[in-house]
């Protein structure tokens, strides 16, 4: 199992503070041979709704344009993945405020965004909230 983001436990604490319950970490999608590790399954009773999260910290590489070409080159695998094997479940890519408000925010992370359909859930390390959803 791969290892976890610096932000993992924050996402699934805030997670909790929204009502949503955890279903399963390190949730495994095989095709043929190859397995992909997506982070955290979750569900919220009263909706009868379930997610996957990959959580992203847009830290540690060298460059922000780095990290949003690796993050999203990720989430349109993942997303590829989910439709091979025709599991009908949204995935968000979870990330920090503050990378919401950099390069996520500027034209070409919104672009990037848009062009791979990514959904986001934003949220708050300091607090452990969740900020916003966006399909």
């Amino acid at each position: 199992m791969p290892a976890k983001d610096r932000y993992h436990d924050t996402v699934i604490r805030s997670l909790h503070k929204a009502g949503w319950i955890l279903i399963t970490e390190q949730v495994a999608i095989i095709v043929e041979d190859r397995r992909l590790w997506i982070d955290i399954r979750a569900s919220k009773q009263t909706e009868e709704l379930a997610i996957l999260i990959e959580v992203k910290g847009f830290e540690g590489m060298p460059s922000p344009i780095e990290y949003l070409a690796n993050a999203t080159g990720k989430y349109a695998m993942y997303r590829a993945a989910l439709d091979y094997l025709q599991i009908d479940l949204p995935l968000y890519m979870a990330v920090p405020d503050a990378a919401y408000r950099g390069i996520l925010s500027e034209e070409i992370g919104q672009q990037t965004l848009r062009h791979n359909r990514v959904r986001l859930l934003v949220f708050d390390p300091e607090r452990e909230e969740i900020v916003r959803w966006i399909d």
